[in-house]
């Protein structure tokens, strides 16, 4: 990502929150609440986009199949729940809350049998965990929620787009340097669909860390109404694509490599609320068979769209061998 004379101009706004941040991080850090559950915490040094909560979801997953009693925590971003901490699911499809965002339903629909907790109150959300009898707790999004002590501490770079331009806001989209990273931190390069990895920021990640992995991340499938249907059903329909996600590409990249294409598109803001009558007469007057989407965005344009909606599923894949590390660093 280049830097444009917008970001020159703001870069000694970025220096003076870089600052902010760095002397943030060395008084709070490892003074925060101590819980009795193990904590991992999976985040980013970016403003969005690099695919946190997907990795969160498979972790918490493959953790359950290893027999761990897991807690999963979203921040809800921009949700009505946002401030505080509230249980919206007890890792049943009947008992998610409509309240959550978008990213806690999706995680919520995706870990049946694991509960779920939305609100960036995350000390709060151990007190829960504790009372459940958890063993491992997953807070999403908590790489710079310094109030709680963590075990682990994994942060998620886009193979691609990795830092941005390598400012810090708002001259560019990083939330800290990387000299926030020490060498315990699990460093995770995230492959998104068809993206082109920068060798470069590979290099200069691998040597922050003693523990660098690479995972996968595949649109494998399109979902209709609950149902797993064949792309070449739908190469004579009239498909709008709709999304509101920090970095379309990926998305797009994955959709064309089932061979969808797509006449119209309908680009919003990361975390977009599509509850105004403004959007949704935009979307209802677009001439169109289908609206081809993601699941973080599905959750919020159900049940009108339903008949409509094409989600692109995306399964992300974990390696055996960082599994094994996490299980290793949690014992």
């Amino acid at each position: 990502m280049s830097r444009s004379g917008l970001s020159y101009l703001l870069w000694p706004a970025s220096l003076a929150y870089a600052s902010y941040m760095f002397v943030r991080r060395r008084l709070l850090s490892g003074k925060g609440y101590k819980s009795t559950c193990k904590v991992i915490s999976v985040g980013n040094l970016s403003m969005g986009g690099s695919g946190k909560t997907p990795v969160s979801i498979a972790l918490a997953l493959a953790l359950k199949e290893r027999g761990m009693k897991v807690l999963y925590s979203s921040r809800g971003y921009k949700s009505a729940i946002e401030e505080g901490a509230t249980l919206i699911s007890d890792g049943t499809l009947e008992r998610i809350s409509p309240k959550a965002g978008d990213e806690a339903i999706e995680a919520a629909r995706a870990l049946l049998g694991i509960p779920v907790i939305c609100g960036r109150d995350r000390q709060r959300t151990l007190h829960f965990a504790e009372n459940l009898e958890i063993d491992t707790v997953i807070l999403d999004d908590a790489f710079q929620h310094l109030k709680v002590q963590r075990d682990i501490d994994i942060l998620v770079f886009d193979s691609e787009t990795g830092l941005g331009n390598g400012f810090i806001i708002p001259a560019g989209y990083l939330r800290e340097n990387l000299s926030a990273i020490d060498k315990d931190c699990i460093i995770i390069f995230h492959h998104k669909p068809m993206n082109e990895p920068n060798l470069k920021l590979k290099l200069k990640l691998q040597e922050r860390t003693d523990a660098f992995f690479e995972v996968h991340s595949t649109n494998d499938s399109i979902i209709h109404k609950g149902e797993e249907i064949d792309p070449v059903s739908l190469q004579d329909k009239r498909i709008t694509l709709l999304c509101g996600i920090a970095d379309p590409r990926s998305f797009k990249r994955g959709a064309q490599a089932l061979g969808i294409s797509w006449q119209n598109e309908m680009l919003f803001a990361d975390h977009q609320d599509f509850s105004s009558d403004e959007i949704r007469d935009q979307i209802r007057a677009r001439d169109a068979d289908y609206l081809l989407c993601t699941a973080k965005d599905a959750v919020k344009l159900l049940p009108e769209f339903e008949d409509k909606l094409l989600i692109l599923q995306l399964r992300t894949y974990l390696p055996e061998s960082l599994l094994n590390f996490i299980l290793y660093k949690l014992s």
